[in-house]
């Protein structure tokens, strides 16, 4: 029986041993557990990409589908025209950039269509049908031929993208199944620290309790922030652009049959709010995008002078609409990398705001300088100037700062925030500055490409500090 004195006198150091290996494999389990929340996260992440990328995507094709055929229509009943021509182009060659755009995300997994069916089947009506509209006056029965073999190759384009944005809900699907999985092997985890803390005591016991709840309740807030997202995507995508493309496409078709009708004015509002609606869904989703980081950039090397050059002649076109004009101030030579189109998106949205809401006969200066690594991009306008109680919350999402302001009606509260949604993404800041009476300053700043030593920046032409 000398072991069993052994125990006894050993008792105590047996013990420790016994619930530091009880601890240490708590700890184990932790570490496992914590893993395990990180791929969760990463799967609900996942998750909303691909309801983004896919879904979105293919939604943005079927309503470019839409466009297509609305401006068909125009051609049936008005009859051809070099203005219901051009539209028809232009929408078809939308239709094309989004299908471009969805075929860049990976939808491989979709057996029944490849990536380059769309673009396949667009090009297929457009050859089709284009060719026919020239048949129109002289030969109408091939005419009308061609149309409706076109409208079922639409048809049929249209059922296609619908396939895409199936799959793009599978995926949704497919990853929300994998947290329930992940959640039920932390709930296995948690079940053995749980006999563990009871071995050790009834304190342990309670702490690892409180630790399944919270577990539970992570895991749930994290599936129920997966279907908000998706939620609230499906909603903005399905119960508002389709149905308002929809209403503006049928009142224009309307004021293009009869112009001279007694509802013409109703009309012409329902396509103006319409459109007035779109714009801000469409904004919200860019938003809504931009936060998930789900926005594609198309990032290239600019030189500053050519750049501010671009801004102020696109500038004038919306400054003038409001009787303001645009100037160019002092220009610092560098480089900077951005995507064009968003950038010029940004400074556009400032530049648009400062018009619209100054006196007329506003100059608004646009310049550029050098601040350490910094290239700061001022847009100056000699407004009415802004309070400091709003200045701080102009970026806000929404915000408006006085009553004129809010019956602004071709405005949607969400122009700032864009643009200090571009801006972040370019890794820059964006800052307001103010006076009452006499005017604001928004400044972005961008990083300035380091140039290397053995190379010369390429010079950029003389320019004039007058108003372009």
């Amino acid at each position: 029986m000398s072991w069993v004195d052994g125990l006894k006198k050993h008792s105590w150091q047996i013990a420790s041993v016994m619930i530091g290996g009880l601890i240490l494999v708590i700890a184990v389990v932790g570490l496992i557990e914590l893993r395990l929340n990180e791929s969760v996260r990463g799967i609900v992440v996942q998750a909303i990409q691909d309801d983004l990328e896919v879904e979105d995507k293919a939604d943005a094709v079927r309503l470019a589908v839409l466009d297509v055929r609305h401006y068909h229509d125009n051609l049936i009943f008005g009859g051809p025209s070099p203005r219901r021509i051009q539209e028809f182009d232009a929408a078809y060659q939308n239709l094309l950039s989004k299908i471009d755009s969805l075929n860049k995300v990976d939808i491989n997994g979709l057996d029944s269509i490849n990536p380059g069916d769309l673009h396949r089947g667009a090009e297929l009506y457009y050859n089709h049908f284009r060719p026919a509209i020239e048949l129109y006056e002289s030969d109408r029965t091939s005419f009308e031929l061609a149309s409706d073999e076109g409208l079922m190759l639409l048809a049929k384009l249209e059922r296609d993208v619908r396939q895409v944005e199936r799959y793009g809900e599978q995926l949704a699907t497919k990853s929300v199944e994998d947290v329930e999985n992940s959640v039920n092997h932390i709930r296995v985890l948690l079940i053995g620290k749980l006999i563990g803390y009871i071995l050790i005591g009834a304190t342990l016991a309670y702490l690892i309790i409180r630790i399944l709840r919270a577990q539970q309740k992570v895991a749930a807030d994290l599936a129920n922030t997966l279907q908000i997202k998706s939620d609230f995507i499906a909603d903005i995508s399905h119960e508002l652009r389709t149905p308002l493309t929809v209403l503006r496409a049928n009142a224009e078709v309307a004021l293009d049959l009869e112009r001279t009708c007694v509802h013409t004015e109703m009309l012409e509002e329902i396509v103006r709010e319409s459109s007035h609606m779109s714009h801000m869904v469409e904004d919200l989703l860019f938003l809504a995008r931009s936060d998930a980081g789900a926005l594609p950039y198309d990032w290239e090397i600019v030189s500053l002078p050519s750049l501010l050059r671009e801004l102020a002649e696109r500038g004038n076109v919306l400054a003038r609409q409001y009787g303001a004009h645009v100037h160019i101030g002092p220009m610092a030579e560098g480089k900077v990398r951005i995507d064009r189109t968003r950038l010029i998106q940004a400074i556009l949205i400032l530049i648009d705001n400062a018009a619209k809401y100054g006196p007329t006969g506003n100059i608004i200066t646009l310049c550029a300088n050098k601040m350490g690594n910094e290239a700061q991009m001022e847009v100056q306008d000699q407004g009415s100037g802004i309070s400091e109680e709003h200045l701080a919350k102009i970026f806000d999402r929404f915000y408006r700062m006085d009553e004129a302001r809010a019956h602004k009606r071709d405005g949607s509260g969400l122009g700032l925030a864009i643009a200090k949604s571009i801006i972040t993404a370019h890794g820059g800041r964006i800052e307001a500055e103010s006076v009452l009476q006499q005017g604001t300053i928004i400044r972005c700043y961008l990083p300035l490409l380091k140039a290397p030593a053995s190379v010369q920046l390429p010079a950029e032409p003389a320019l004039t500090q007058n108003a372009v």
